[in-house]
Parts: structure tokens; sequence; C-alpha cells
């Protein structure tokens, strides 16, 4: 019996060291392909054409994604909304460089950052150069973008999606039922829908309401800016949506003039070797952004405008999101940097945290002191997104930004079923004064409990309207009359004064050197990004750290993950529902 298990010990302990020999091996052989995949070796030359390959998820910033050499064999950068706007402004002045080739495969991003890369290829086209677009399949967000081009062509046998805008909250609560998890639940404001999911099955009268409202708004945003480039009336392109083009025939769709041609790949490289000029199309010469951007002119100057990213749900359960401490660290460092003359603070949040909220609203009121601060708004920068850009001295947001939702809700699970039921656990207490325990998700709060929740919430609601009201400089009756949790789109909230100016983040780059009197300046961005290196260890570390989780706990892993994202979510939110439209 002891040689048995000394053989089994033996043969686990090499296994276990085989694996880890392995998974080093593995990691130093990613770091050198990507070492050697990332060496500068790019130059500009002749006949070059900018290709935007557009396909995955639009990011903010660039970054690193080291699994995909799993997947693909070879190092490829993901492009994010920062490196394409910086190469299509580069391209525009790089005379090497004909035109730029949308090559747009299953890309998904929010409207309001598309409509920045719009923007940027429209002020491209000032200079003369070609834009290309080709899709075997265009969604309606890639058409969208896609219409920014001189020529827009699909695949002879290709599908365009264009139906008009939509969203389909999902909710949760008969699913919280199943598993035995009561969200009790605390609010301030009519419209604030992010606790809907988890209390009912359907949407409020209010949150229809307001969310036919943006729908409306982005829409016209839409069909505004594709009427004006394709030179189709609005009225016909809303009667081409109401006739489902997804599944009209493409000769339907180029006849309608919704694309200009349809062509199968080869053909469109004809096409491109035509506008350059050449015979052949290995005689045209490729770049992609991050080539662009690195023949981009590096400007050295005292004079600084940093730029600080918020982007993401402000602490959440996600690493990749907000972290309020972080970022109040980040604005202080600019703030004590005498080079940096002013700020642009570019918000793409959803909210989260109301404690988080509040501690960078009082960063940003601290950097004001010193320096000018503009928000670029992005996709979103609702509820803490916006309460956190509420005290900028100049707002910007695009027309199809979602903000708002001036609200508190308060969300404090009672997983007794879960944990007694599912799980099997059981739980007792003892303490030496009434609230001891409190706040607990192994049981119910008591009808005491409850009422000192709401008045907390109502606090910080209170709290939230004020911030509101000083940074907007209105009155806090104004600022209630359209908070009530409500979402309005960027080209409303520039109605109701939510807004100052309706521009991305170039232009409030621009206001902010204006204020500060600087015309040559340097561009530095906050936080620094994380090395190739940092994001694979990120990545090994949460998916190993799962796996294992997986291994110990098979079927019960599900609820242990449950349980310990309802535990990580703070109680008081300022957060927008999850929005995605279609």
């Amino acid at each position: 019996m002891k040689s048995f298990f000394k053989t089994t010990f033996a043969c686990v302990l090499g296994v276990f060291i085989a694996g880890i020999l392995l998974f080093w091996l593995f990691i130093g052989s990613v770091i050198s392909l990507a070492t050697f995949s990332t060496t500068p070796s790019y130059t500009s030359k002749e006949n070059t054409i900018l290709i935007l390959k557009l396909e995955g998820e639009l990011t903010e910033r660039a970054k690193d994604d080291p699994l995909n050499i799993l997947n693909s064999g070879e190092y490829i950068p993901k492009a994010g909304l920062d490196e394409i706007l910086k190469a299509i402004q580069t391209a525009k002045w790089d005379n090497n460089i004909t035109g730029i080739y949308l090559d747009i495969s299953n890309f998904t991003g929010g409207y309001a950052s598309i409509e920045e890369i719009r923007n940027a290829l429209s002020d491209f086209k000032k200079s003369g150069k070609f834009i290309v677009a080709y899709a075997d399949m265009y969604t309606q967000r890639e058409y969208y973008l896609a219409t920014a081009a001189d020529w827009v062509f699909m695949n002879t046998i290709g599908m365009l999606d264009f139906r008009g805008l939509s969203t389909t909250p999902t909710f949760y609560k008969n699913t919280l039922d199943k598993i035995g998890v009561e969200m009790q639940v605390f609010r301030v404001g009519t419209y604030k829908s992010a606790v809907e999911p988890y209390i009912t099955t359907q949407m409020s009268e209010a949150n229809r309401k307001q969310t036919a409202s943006y729908l409306n708004s982005i829409w016209e945003t839409i069909i505004s800016d594709i009427a004006e480039e394709r030179q189709i009336e609005k009225h016909i392109l809303n009667d081409y949506a109401d006739s489902l083009v997804s599944l009209q025939e493409p000769q339907w769709v180029q006849k309608t003039k919704l694309v200009d041609s349809l062509l199968y790949r080869p053909e469109v490289e004809s096409f491109l070797t035509q506008l350059c000029g050449v015979e052949n199309i290995n005689d045209i010469n490729w770049a992609s952004p991050t080539d662009i951007v690195s023949t981009a002119k590096k400007i050295k100057s005292k004079d600084r405008i940093a730029i600080v990213y918020a982007v993401g749900s402000i602490d959440g359960i996600s690493s990749n999101g907000i972290i309020s401490d972080k970022l109040v660290r980040t604005l202080k460092e600019v703030q004590d940097d005498e080079s940096v003359k002013g700020v642009v603070l570019r918000v793409n949040s959803p909210g989260g945290s109301a404690f988080g909220s509040e501690q960078i609203w009082h960063a940003v009121e601290q950097l004001k002191q010193t320096k000018p601060v503009a928000v670029s708004m992005g996709d979103y920068a609702a509820s803490g997104g916006y309460y956190l850009s509420c005290g900028a001295n100049r707002i910007f947001a695009n027309p199809a930004t979602l903000t708002g939702s001036i609200g508190i809700f308060g969300l404090v699970p009672n997983a007794q079923k879960l944990l007694s039921e599912k799980i099997g656990l059981s739980f007792d207490e003892v303490k030496t004064n009434k609230y001891g325990a409190f706040p607990t998700i192994e049981r119910p709060m008591t009808n005491d409990e409850k009422q000192k929740m709401q008045t907390y919430i109502n606090r910080g609601y209170d709290l939230f309207i004020k911030r509101c009201a000083q940074g907007r400089k209105m009155s806090v009756d104004q600022i209630k009359n359209i908070a009530e949790g409500r979402v309005w789109s960027g080209k409303d909230a520039l109605k109701i004064g939510l807004i100052d100016e309706l521009g991305d983040m170039q232009k409030a780059t621009e206001w902010i050197a204006k204020k500060c009197d600087i015309t040559d300046y340097e561009v530095i961005e906050y936080p620094k990004k994380k090395s190739f290196y940092e994001e694979l260890m990120n990545e090994l570390r949460n998916g190993v750290s799962q796996s294992f989780m997986r291994l110990f706990l098979g079927d019960e892993y599900q609820y242990k993950k449950i349980l310990d994202q309802i535990k990580q979510i703070d109680p008081i939110q300022a957060q927008m529902e999850n929005i995605e439209l279609e």
C-alpha cells in the first residue's frame, strides 16, 4: 500500500512539475513572438492605403490581446477608438497615403463611438483622398459607419441589415425566484429603470417612454447622417427600414442606392488598383492603424494637455472598469504636474458605486482649482458617469451619447433560499446591538431596516442633485425636473442644459487649448496602457483561478460565482440600466 501511494504521489508530482514547465515555456514563446512581431518596422511608402480592418468589439483604447495568439498563431494588436482616430488624422496629411479601405466584418461598437469615426472620415475626405467600404454582410451599425465612404460596396450575395433601432432588456426576476434570491430594492426616480430587471418581468410605462425618446433621437441622427452622404431623403430611408431590407435581394439594395455596387472581394481589389493608378494589387502598400500611428509626428512641448480615461463601471466587480481610488490618484497626479495646462476627462461609463462617484467628483473639483477641465462623453456618461462629469468647466457629448440618468438606487439581496436550499448552508448570529449584523444577505431585511435604507438612498439622491445643480449652475428644482433617473440622448441633453456642446474628444481638446491660450502642446494620456506582458499575466491569472474553482466545486461553481457577485455589489448604486441598441 505504501508503494502504491508513493507511486501515485510521484506521478501526480511529475505531472504537476511538467505542467509548470510547459506553462512557462508557453509564456516564453508567446512573449518572444510578441516581441518579435511588435518590433517597429513600418516606413511610409508611396501608393499606401490605410486599411481599417474593423472586426470585433470597439474599445476606447488600443490594447494588446495576448491570447489571440492561441487562435490565430500571430500577434495582432487590437485597434481601439483612440488609435483609429489618430491614424485617420495622420493619414490625412501623409502624402504617401492615397486613401482608406474600410474592410468591415462583425464589427460592434456604440453609436456615439461610430459617429466619432464617421466624423474623422468626413474630415479626411477634405484632403481629396478616397474612402472605400466593403463588407460581405452589413449590420446596421456597420452600414452607418460605411456610409461615410465615397463608395459603399457589398458582396454579390451579401446582406444589409437596416431596420431601425430597438433595445430588448432582459429581466431576471423569474430566474432569481428559481435560484432563491430576492432583490430588496430601494430607489429614487420614476425613470430609474436599472432596478426593473430584478423586480418585474416587463418595462414600466415610464421606462418605455424614456426608451422610445432616446431611441428616436439617436435614430434621427443616424438617418440624417446617412441621408446626407447617400443623397436619399429621410422619409425614403425610413420606408426602406420598414421593408425588412435584410431579406431583400442584393440587387434591390443596389437599386435603392443603399450601396453603390455588388462585388466580390477580388473585384474590390481591382477597383482599388485603379484608384491608386497601379496595375496589380501587389503594387499597393497596406498600412494598419498601428503602422500609421507609429509615423505620427511626436510633439514635444513644455505645455501639455492631459487626457484622462474613465471607462467602464465605477467600482464594479470587474477590474477592467473605473476603480475610484485609482482614478482619484491619477487626477491628483495630473493636478500636481505643472506642465499640464488643462485636462480632458474622457468618460464612457454607465455609472456604478455612488460612493466612488462622489470621490471622483471631489477630485475633479480640486483639479478645477488649478486648471480647466473639459469632459468628453463617449457612448455612455450616465448616472455615476454623469455624476463625475457634472462639475467640469465644459461638457461635450455626441448626439448619440446616452447621458443623464440622475438617480440613485440600492440593491440588497436576500439570498436565504439560495444559501439554505440550494447550497445547504445554515447561519446563526450573535450581536451586541440591534443592527450589529446589518446588512446581510442571509435573511430578509426588517421593515425598520428597509425604512432606514430608503432614507439613506434619499439622502444620496439629494446630494447627487446638489452636485449637478452646482456644476451646471442651475437650481435644485431645475435639475429635479430633468432628473428622476431619466436617460437622455446627447442631442436632447444639450436642449435641457445637461451638456454644453455637441462634439467629440478632439473638439474638447481644442477647447482646452483655447482656454489655456496654447497652440503648440503635447497630449499625454492617463492611465498608462498595460504592457503586453501585463495583459498576458492578467488574462492567465483570471483564467487559471476560474479553472481551479470549477475543478474543486464542480456543479456548485455556478452558485459560488453568483454568491461572489452578489457580495461584491456596492449596495448603493448610481448606475444606468444595461442598454444595448440593436
